[in-house]
């Protein structure tokens, strides 16, 4: 084996296997990157796409702030990011491409149908009802409890008098 790592790999027609070799190396390099760099890329169209009025986002300069309108002219988009404290708010424009991240997203529909705020009104007149009629039934319920008390201290009052002459019919026999 020595022999052959000396005497035969020095000779140029010996030396094609390791070109072959580097050649596969360098388009294996350059191939898997690739690959993987498709998947990030179409990841991030995805997160971009699905950005809304009110997502809390994070751009590629470091601001976090909360979208308020998307702008789309001529397929140029464009976001308006509110950051800032509650006294002082600062509203800035920024390329749709300038997203980093999402922190928090809103989790509501772009736009909501007419149907859905109809039907949240209805379920609050539902609540509101069924809250009247619990507070009815927690009155009935305090009066039923008065009444009940009332009428056993009456009955304590009654008994005690019934005990009294009771006692005071037997003291005077007994003389």
């Amino acid at each position: 084996m020595t022999n052959f790592l000396l005497n035969g790999a020095a000779t140029p027609a010996n030396t094609w296997w390791i070109y072959v070799i580097l050649i596969g190396l360098v388009l294996i390099m350059l191939i898997v990157p690739s690959i993987t760099n498709r998947k990030r890329v179409k990841e991030y169209n995805q997160m971009i796409n699905s950005v809304r009025v009110g997502d809390t986002i994070r751009t590629v300069g470091g601001v976090i702030g909360r979208i308020t309108k998307i702008n789309d002219k001529d397929g140029y988009k464009t976001i308006i990011v509110e950051t800032g404290a509650k006294n002082s708010k600062t509203s800035m424009e920024f390329d749709m491409a300038s997203v980093a991240t999402v922190l928090k997203g809103s989790n509501k529909p772009a736009e909501k149908p007419v149907e859905d705020v109809v039907t949240g009104q209805d379920k609050l007149e539902e609540k509101e009802e069924k809250l009247a009629e619990l507070e009815k039934d927690a009155e009935a319920i305090e009066q039923k409890v008065e009444s009940t008390n009332n009428a056993e201290t009456k009955e304590k009052k009654s008994d005690t008098s019934k005990t009294s002459t009771k006692t005071k019919k037997s003291n005077y026999r007994v003389r």
